[in-house]
């Protein structure tokens, strides 16, 4: 046998809702990704891949902007400037604060 064949991992579909609940328990309640794992007894390889992938999605969804051009130049004599901040965790809103400058 060649060495690639035995290096293979079983692999094995992983449920949607086993997934949630991975998300829920590492974002949303503070489990670390192995202690996860073990509570749903699942592998931990495949729970840190879902994890880190989601991760990545969201760091991807979240860069947007408002027109093609995003930086622009105003006179600032009238306007009044306004940061909304966001704060998620696990992909779930959970605080939004508006900030006004003038």
């Amino acid at each position: 046998m060649s060495k690639q064949q035995q290096d293979k991992r079983p692999y094995s579909k992983m449920s949607l809702s086993n997934k949630e609940a991975l998300k829920a328990l590492v974002f949303q309640k503070g489990f670390k990704i192995k202690e996860a794992a073990q509570k749903l007894s699942i592998n931990y390889a495949s729970a840190k891949t879902i994890i880190l992938q989601f991760r990545q999605r969201q760091i991807k969804t979240s860069i947007r902007y408002l027109s093609k051009k995003p930086c622009l130049i105003k006179k600032a004599q009238k306007i009044k400037q306004s940061i909304n901040i966001i704060s998620q965790t696990g992909g779930v809103k959970v605080n939004e604060k508006e900030y006004y400058l003038n």
